[in-house]
């Protein structure tokens, strides 16, 4: 059982981070960092890093 709560407490702090870090990576797109840079900075998917971008688009 220990496993899977650490899981569950590791999975919620990733999306708390996430939702922190998700706005800095928009400002870094917008001023036209390359998503290749976002990615090695940040530790981020580039597939992420672009679907983060595009959503902010639409």
């Amino acid at each position: 059982m220990e496993p899977g709560k650490e899981r569950v407490r590791l999975a919620a702090e990733l999306e708390r981070l996430d939702t922190d870090l998700r706005p800095l990576v928009l400002e870094a797109i917008k001023v036209g960092v390359p998503t290749r840079r976002v990615a090695e900075l940040t530790g981020i998917s580039r597939a992420t890093v672009a679907r983060w971008g595009k959503s902010a688009e639409q």
